[in-house]
């Protein structure tokens, strides 16, 4: 058993996930390809590409040629910044003007161009991750996110503020911001992620540093007997009252 698939086990000890956790690893260069990973065959959203790892198991490698989604690319920094972006043109079907538009563009976070040439997103089972990932992604619904914020925040206190614009979640919003901060990130999937790439309604786009991650089960494994997940009903074991018919004595004329 690899290092990685004992934090997919534990992962799921803590956290009973409906997908897959992934993996991802950034490439400064197209010379370090890890072997065995396919490419995608026609171009895909990042937001695709984390569900085909995370729904079936796949790992993929994917550089500006495989992308669908501009902005996506942009993000992350495999794809130049063009002027239908950068004006805000892209956003104006949700935005009043083009101002607000580009005022939203500008906010979203961005790895600068060049930087990133490939990334690797790939699912922690099965000893699939054969590098050394940078970073990992967790969709979780409500009650698992406020465990691993449990977990995150057990040794070291105080309290986690995230930003979201609702476009360009999983791709700015998660992976491109904490990839620039070094930091925890948290996200509410984007209509894109929803519309193309299978995110439920109750999911959350949590992503976490590689070095991160040990202290977070770390915090899970600690808080566990007192926040457990799935969370148990609090009078399951108490005799129910219910509701007279006089509980409510007054009703509006």
């Amino acid at each position: 058993m690899t290092r990685w698939t004992k934090i997919y086990e534990d992962l799921n000890k803590a956290l009973h996930l409906r997908t897959y956790p992934l993996a991802v690893k950034y490439f400064p260069s197209l010379n370090e390809r890890p072997k065995g990973i396919a490419k995608p065959k026609e171009p895909l959203n990042v937001c695709q590409i984390a569900s085909l790892a995370r729904y079936y198991g796949r790992s993929v490698y994917f550089t500006v040629e495989n992308m669908a989604c501009i902005v996506g690319a942009v993000c992350l920094g495999l794809y130049p910044m063009p002027e239908q972006v950068e004006s805000g043109k892209i956003a104006d079907f949700w935005h009043k003007d083009r101002d607000a538009a580009r005022e939203f563009i500008q906010s979203v976070p961005k790895i600068e161009y060049g930087e990133v040439k490939a990334i690797v997103i790939a699912p922690l089972h099965q000893d699939r991750v054969t590098f050394e990932p940078d970073q990992f992604l967790i969709y979780a619904n409500t009650a698992q996110t406020m465990r691993i914020l449990q977990g995150h925040l057990w040794g070291r206190g105080g309290r986690v503020s995230f930003s979201t614009g609702g476009e360009y979640s999983l791709c700015a919003d998660a992976m491109a911001q904490s990839y620039l901060t070094k930091d925890f990130s948290l996200t509410i999937p984007c209509f894109g992620d929803r519309q193309t790439a299978m995110a439920m309604d109750d999911e959350l786009a949590v992503c976490i540093p590689a070095s991160m991650i040990g202290r977070i089960l770390e915090g899970m494994k600690n808080t566990q007997l007192v926040s457990p997940y799935p969370i148990p009903y609090g009078s399951i074991n108490s005799t129910p009252t219910f509701m007279p018919k006089d509980f409510l004595t007054e009703y509006a004329s």
